[in-house]
């Protein structure tokens, strides 16, 4: 079965109503946004805005990130090799140094209004996309969910995400 994402992700808290009825669609399952936010450094530098779309219980979940400035390619690398390190530990990182390279290899510079869709998928892993293009296929179970928790630590039983970065 093979992934064609209606809509692109990679990571923020928006202040009011999620947009009503917005879904994406993924290998013809749909996912409803549930969440949105915004994540700043400090407080108050605006980095990017996240979507969290949801399928339901055990079906997978994608965040869209919509980036507000220029980031280079290295820097967005070193950003997830560092954040998921700190959420994981050293030992876990570097058990999945692997698949951390293929993302930052996979990475390009982002500009205002760029977007990465990061899909999951309880079976099969994860997914990375760009302007709806998969640019890194992510097979570990494991890898998949940790490397959302870069930006969902958890989740509460209606499908709202608990945010691990600062928002403003």
């Amino acid at each position: 079965m093979s992934w064609r994402p209606a809509v692109c992700l990679l990571g923020v808290i928006l202040s009011g109503a999620v947009a009503a009825g917005e879904r994406l669609w993924i290998d013809g399952r749909g996912l409803d946004l549930t969440a949105q936010t915004r994540a700043c450094y400090l407080g108050f530098l605006k980095l990017y805005d996240v979507d969290y779309f949801h399928a339901g219980a055990g079906e997978g979940t994608c965040i869209r990130v919509s980036y507000l400035r220029d980031i280079a390619a290295d820097t967005l690398a070193e950003a997830t090799a560092e954040v998921f390190a700190e959420r994981h530990g050293e030992a876990v990182a570097d058990r999945h140094r692997e698949e951390l390279d293929q993302v930052a290899g996979a990475y390009r510079a982002v500009a205002p209004g760029d977007q990465y869709l990061y899909c999951t998928d309880p079976q099969r892993g994860g997914r990375l996309l760009r302007d709806s293009q998969v640019v890194a296929e992510l097979p570990s179970v494991e890898f998949a969910r940790r490397f959302l928790q870069i930006w969902v630590r958890d989740e509460s039983p209606d499908h709202q995400p608990t945010w691990a970065f600062g928002t403003c």
